[in-house]
């Protein structure tokens, strides 16, 4: 097995998106009636089906309006400059980028995920990217991580994917690919999903690191 591509999640692993998300969702609920709990937050991060969840809890809302007016909110935030990247993702990326091809795989929508992308820099940088609207089956199912390997013209087993959730680190895992997590708080609990990962590190700047070992170490195994 040899290393030849990177693949990010987007969300608390590239971007810092997760408070204004949980901000955004909540005043979509709150303009329907629900309020929105840290609890409900808990539940659906890192999930692809956060239209449908939050549809579930505001009468006469529909996951496709839900995801809309989501969507909305976290477009004019990025206008807004109301996040940014993660400390050391940038370059965390552009060292991926000097190793071989990067992919993008998110949970959420692709008109924000293009908004984000193209915010941060991380355009330049990806030669695929994989939303939540271009897959049937979200994360922790396989399918983003394939498309994205299909995408790329490899195997799954040449990629290296850096994720952040429980669902992600999962889908990875399904698809076949070695996963280096940087768990966020939840997934750091999760000593179940860690095992899942062939390493970890509490932020990008540590990941920049273990990224150059695991492509070595990789490549010396498969000698």
């Amino acid at each position: 097995m040899t290393l030849l591509a990177t693949i990010f999640d987007l969300d608390e692993t590239l971007v810092d998106s997760a408070g204004t998300w949980n901000q955004v969702i909540g005043a979509v609920a709150a303009r329907h009636d629900y309020r929105w709990t840290p609890a409900d937050w808990v539940a659906m991060r890192g999930t692809s089906t956060r239209s449908a969840y939050l549809a579930e809890r505001c009468q006469g809302l529909t996951p496709e309006r839900a995801s809309s007016e989501c969507v909305d909110g976290m477009v004019d935030a990025i206008s807004r400059g109301a996040f940014g990247m993660m400390p050391g993702a940038a370059e965390l990326v552009a060292l991926a980028a000097e190793l071989g091809p990067v992919g993008l795989v998110s949970a959420s929508p692709r008109r924000y995920v293009r908004a984000a992308a193209s915010a941060s820099g991380l355009r330049r940088h990806v030669e695929a990217i994989v939303t939540g609207d271009d897959v049937a089956h979200g994360k922790p199912a396989p399918d983003p991580y394939l498309l994205a390997a299909r995408k790329l013209g490899l195997e799954p087993e040449n990629c290296l994917v850096i994720e952040d959730s429980a669902s992600g680190i999962r889908s990875a895992r399904a698809a076949g690919m070695t996963v280096l997590a940087i768990p966020n708080a939840t997934t750091a609990r999760d000593t179940e999903v860690l095992r899942l990962a062939a390493c970890t590190a509490s932020d990008a700047r540590i990941a920049a690191k273990e990224i150059c070992r695991l492509w070595v170490d990789i490549y010396a195994l498969s000698r």
